[in-house]
């Protein structure tokens, strides 16, 4: 029986890119840019103290303070500071299953007196994934078999239903059973441009407050966009029995969050996401 390695926090950590709590979301955004991340650990006396995230910046603007520039809030303004950490020697199983329990797509790691030693995201608990554990799984096995789909001919408010209804941030769109295409979040920032920056997350808000979706759409959306109009087309795909280890290798290649998995027919059978491969984990 084969056997796989057994990895710790410190074997997935990689250096945080870090700014103190008196800096400005403007030096959060260049830091973002500069190093093509998404996120940025705020540290004081080498603790980490919060964490500031593309999503974080866009919500503390558009819902907190419109009026001010990015040069005139700190971080410490806008930083979320309940934070998740994991020590050092905590195992990767053990981590995998906190991410999951706690909805959480990063971890900051620590030594034992506190001190920040780096962070890991999903991204790199998957990368790990592909690297030493292929031939553990089969992506059958893991795959969500119940698919949210819509055709190419279905209006984006249907989508964003779908969406906010079972609090999904994919749906495939099928034509005669077989994927054609995909529609996640950030396909629909065409939207963005017509309804406001924060279109996507302010509908699925309003939609679960309200539990009405025909007031949750701002009127008019259905009427401009189709799902063919921003899916993106003939998605990357992959066969129920392959191994979830290749997987988790076309994920990290391709830089994407899903695949829609096919049987034999190359018809639609489910989807394997990042999650999914961290649940194989756990």
């Amino acid at each position: 029986m084969q056997k796989y390695v057994e990895l710790k926090a410190k074997d997935l950590s990689k250096r945080a890119i870090t700014l103190e709590p008196n800096k400005t979301l403007y030096d959060a955004r260049n830091a973002m840019l500069r190093y093509n991340i998404s996120r940025i650990v705020v540290a004081k006396d080498n603790k980490a103290v919060g964490i500031i995230t593309e999503k974080d910046i866009a919500r503390f603007l558009y819902r907190e303070v419109p009026n001010k520039r990015l040069d005139e809030i700190r971080l410490d303004q806008a930083m979320i500071t309940n934070l998740i950490t994991v020590d050092e020697q905590k195992d990767l199983n053990a981590c995998a299953g906190l991410m999951l329990d706690k909805e959480i797509s990063s971890l900051i790691v620590t030594d034992s007196k506190g001190i920040l030693k780096g962070i890991f995201t999903k991204m790199d608990v998957v990368s790990a994934y592909a690297k030493h554990y292929a031939g553990k799984n089969i992506v059958e096995d893991y795959m969500t078999k119940k698919v949210h789909t819509v055709t190419p001919d279905e209006t984006t408010h249907m989508v964003l239903t779908i969406m906010t209804t079972h609090n999904v941030s994919r749906v495939v769109v099928v034509r005669n059973k077989k994927p054609v295409g995909i529609i996640t979040g950030r396909s629909l920032l065409p939207m963005s441009a017509l309804f406001g920056p924060d279109t996507y997350d302010t509908i699925r808000k309003a939609f679960l407050a309200q539990k009405r979706e025909r007031t949750a759409v701002p009127s008019g959306i259905s009427a401009v966009f189709l799902a063919r109009d921003v899916m993106k087309h003939d998605p990357i795909t992959i066969s129920k029995d392959s191994d979830l280890a290749e997987a988790a290798q076309i994920m990290i290649r391709n830089g994407i969050s899903g695949l829609p998995v096919v049987d034999s027919n190359d018809d639609l059978a489910g989807i394997i996401t990042k999650t999914d491969v961290i649940k194989a984990l756990v």
